[in-house]
């Protein structure tokens, strides 16, 4: 056998080889896309991203049951002879990292709405501004007069609020944060807190290597 065979035979036998590896990582990748793009649905308390640090689904229900629980166990709730009137106060976010407040403002709303069967009153102050253009609208003829137009629009009894910080430490690889929710309802007239409740929760994570 010469030079020449020698070479030919081994580059055919590597061509076969590399061939099969071309296909097979073909076959590797287009399996894990086909993978990646199915979609499927999961427990909502189920937790599928691994992020120790963000706000979980499982939190958040959570904490808007927890409160919306607190609050109508409130004398001034079930023992009002009206139903009171709650407006929202910006929840301010202490932590370093971005939280939408409002969602949890709204969940807690929806859960007292849901239970409160007429106990509680909500005032939609984002539509403040098309209500008086509507009444505008109605004085003018353009529209006709509803029974409730010579009303005037409802104030608030309460206003509810409350924020939210956290306490992040690092000590070598490992890392943990503590997190408080606090909600808290006050006498718009009066300015006094009548309640206020918290939910905590505390994460630990130890960096692998891809993190530092």
């Amino acid at each position: 056998m010469n030079q020449y065979t020698f070479n030919l035979g081994f580059f055919m036998v590597f061509s076969k080889r590399l061939s099969r590896l071309i296909l097979l990582f073909g076959f590797v990748f287009i399996s894990g896309c086909i993978q990646t793009g199915r979609t499927q649905r999961v427990d909502l308390d189920t937790e599928l991203v691994d992020d120790h640090y963000g706000t979980s689904v499982q939190d958040y229900r959570t904490v808007a049951d927890q409160m919306a629980r607190s609050l109508m166990q409130l004398s001034m709730v079930h023992q009002a002879a009206s139903p009171p009137t709650i407006a929202f106060i910006e929840v301010e976010n202490r932590t370093n990292r971005f939280i939408d407040t409002v969602a949890f403002q709204e969940k807690i709303r929806t859960q007292l709405l849901r239970n409160a069967r007429g106990k509680l009153l909500f005032l939609d102050r984002s539509a403040i501004k098309e209500i008086l253009r509507e009444r505008k609208r109605k004085a003018r003829g353009y529209s006709t007069a509803s029974a409730k137009s010579a009303n005037a629009i409802y104030g608030a009894d309460y206003f509810l609020t409350g924020s939210i910080h956290s306490i992040n430490n690092i000590r070598g690889s490992e890392r943990t944060e503590y997190i408080r929710y606090s909600f808290r309802l006050t006498d718009a007239d009066t300015s006094l807190i009548i309640w206020e409740d918290e939910y905590e929760t505390r994460t630990s994570k130890v960096k692998d290597w891809r993190d530092r």
